[in-house]
């Protein structure tokens, strides 16, 4: 097993032109939200804007609009019902928020059929692949060369190898469920909790896992998820090599750095969100020997 350091990912983290203008740094759509979870796809989008996105839409139901559009000024907001834009995105998130509703159902029927560009699966979207034994599909995707993350807690690990009678998680440990993930679905593989650990979508058997050794326990709050999903699919809208371990890496040491503010026992999503930039500078000036 690998460590993700700054050591490593500083490597990873281009420097920007000062010719540059958004267009240049990537347009990711979040799919996210519902009526009683709004707060899950304002973290998601403002996640993936303090982690460089140039330009970011929030696909969302009409009756939340209002509250997005206040809440993260910087976000262009599109009404679900109209369905998926017909725009081209360098990556999308579907998931935070989202519930698992038949309006929800169809949104990720319609991404796992439809979208060419990176895709980051988490939270309600991995419950419905679950609910509705769709891991085949996901495969079938990765197959084609679509680059696909999923990033399951636990729990929702559970859910997704429920039907996998060939192994049995409750005598598994976590690389085992990492791997057999993995296997299952053929995506970069982002399992969640206390060092988080990833397994890289390169195709084959021998690849390696590696763990995160950023994050603490006051990262386990709600919310911190959606942000870990925003930043990460960021990375990957602006095509940062490496990014999903690098997104790891930058969400814990955000977490990291705020909780020298804050303590573990008060840190909040919103704590988190505020340290990207910080964690981003920690990383930029190391990188440029500051």
């Amino acid at each position: 097993m690998k460590e993700i350091t700054k050591e490593l990912v500083k490597n990873f983290i281009p420097e920007r032109k000062a010719e540059s203008h958004k267009g240049d740094f990537g347009r990711v759509l979040v799919i996210a939200g519902s009526k009683t979870m709004t707060g899950a796809c304002i973290l998601a989008c403002e996640a993936a804007l303090r982690a460089g996105t140039g330009l970011v839409y929030a696909l969302v139901p009409e009756d939340i609009m209002p509250q997005i559009q206040v809440a993260v000024p910087e976000v262009v907001i599109k009404d679900r019902k109209d369905g998926i834009p017909d725009e081209d995105y360098d990556c999308i998130v579907i998931g935070p928020g989202l519930s698992t509703s038949d309006e929800a159902k169809e949104m990720v029927d319609k991404v796992l059929e439809k979208a060419d560009c990176p895709l980051v699966l988490d939270a309600d979207a991995l419950n419905i692949i679950a609910y509705n034994h769709w891991q085949d599909r996901v495969k079938d995707r990765c197959l084609e060369g679509l680059g696909t993350v999923i990033t399951p807690h636990m729990g929702e690990a559970a859910r997704l190898l429920k039907d996998d009678t060939d192994f049995d998680m409750s005598k598994a440990g976590r690389e085992e469920i990492l791997n057999e993930l993995y296997y299952i679905t053929g995506a970069t593989v982002v399992l969640k909790g206390r060092r988080t650990l990833v397994r890289p979508m390169f195709g084959g058997s021998l690849d390696p896992v590696y763990v995160n050794t950023t994050g603490n326990p006051g990262m386990a709050t709600a919310g911190s998820g959606d942000v870990l999903a925003g930043t990460i699919a960021a990375l990957l809208g602006q095509g940062v090599r490496n990014a999903v371990m690098t997104g790891v890496y930058i969400h814990g040491l955000a977490g990291d750095l705020m909780t020298e503010e804050v303590g573990e026992y008060s840190l909040i999503a919103r704590d988190i969100l505020k340290g990207i930039p910080m964690a981003f500078k920690n990383i930029l000036e190391e990188q440029n020997g500051l």
